[in-house]
């Protein structure tokens, strides 16, 4: 099936369920904290003489871009640097929930919609918003959890880590697929729009895998200590074995970032990576495994917004 062939199925499925589909987007956007407006020019901004702008942006993704505990990117995008953002990114996304799946279940376990699938939606908010370009994440979650556990060799093998079979498996040819179809989807219904949507992309930064969930209850993660422990890369309190750890996930989010930035030489002019590895230095600056904390987050988005400037102008 062509691209051309699978937009036209899901402009169909917007029309048969539009009512439904704008119901499910206000009930999303509501109520969210709010980061305090910035009043200068930044100074990633002020640095290489460029004037502050604010953009109509669409986002799709996982917690990064929805994180209720926190302020996430996207609150530091839209309330500190006033962009427009159509937000439909929801917290737990797999990239396999974004590029192929329908909206998934929330942190308790509950279906948050039984609406439609999530590339339907995306493509729907296009032609709604016509938005100046579209933010894209995922695919931490795709290896975070119980799915991490094949990532990693054990210790006492004596093989090297992260698994670099399972590694160039996933990131080369699933993860680079589903982008691509994420790609191929959105560029085909700018198109048809007679417009050019630029398509942001970024890989995380590295986390420290110390045990830390989502309060100090973990009512939900930890998400590599469990995996870690199993495999005879004990923690115990020790800033060496905690190193040793990061360095395994430091090559996995390398390995991530390499894939997305051959995406963008695959499109020019169409696909951005924002690297945002090395942004957020100490332990202290995430607020558990897999999310830092919400000064974290504003560093990361400033990388993003500059990023906006530099190609929207």
């Amino acid at each position: 099936m062509t691209f051309q062939d699978s937009l036209a199925k899901i402009e169909q499925e917007i029309s048969d369920q539009k009512d439904r589909l704008e119901k499910l987007h206000e009930e999303r956007q509501a109520a969210r904290s709010v980061p305090a407006r910035l009043t200068t020019v930044h100074p990633m901004l002020a640095e290489v003489g460029l004037a502050p702008k604010t953009y109509s942006l669409l986002a799709q993704g996982d917690s990064w871009f929805d994180y209720p505990p926190s302020w996430d990117l996207i609150d530091w995008l839209s309330h500190a640097h006033g962009h427009d953002i159509d937000n439909i990114g929801v917290a737990g996304s797999t990239l396999n929930d974004i590029a192929y799946g329908p909206v998934p279940k929330n942190w308790l376990g509950i279906p948050q919609s039984d609406d439609t699938n999530r590339i339907t939606e995306l493509i729907h908010r296009i032609d709604e918003k016509k938005p100046q370009a579209v933010l894209l994440s995922g695919g931490g979650n795709d290896i975070a959890g119980k799915e991490f556990f094949s990532f990693l060799n054990n210790a006492l093998s004596n093989l090297q880590n992260p698994n670099q079979d399972v590694l160039n498996g996933v990131i080369n040819q699933t993860f680079a697929s589903a982008f691509e179809y994420l790609i191929g989807m959105i560029k085909a219904k700018a198109d048809k729009m007679g417009m050019t949507i630029p398509i942001f992309i970024h890989g995380y930064d590295y986390p420290w895998p110390d045990g830390r969930g989502v309060t100090i209850f973990n009512l939900v993660g930890p998400w590599f200590d469990d995996t870690f422990n199993q495999k005879n890369y004990p923690y115990d309190d020790d800033p060496e074995k905690l190193q040793v750890r990061h360095d395994i996930l430091k090559a996995f989010i390398d390995s991530f970032n390499k894939m997305l930035a051959g995406l963008e030489k695959s499109h020019p002019n169409v696909v951005y990576h924002v690297d945002l590895t090395g942004t957020l230095l100490t332990r202290d600056e995430w607020a558990n495994e897999l999310h830092p904390k919400r000064e974290g987050f504003g560093k990361l988005a400033d990388k993003i917004n500059y990023a906006l400037h530099s190609v929207l102008k």
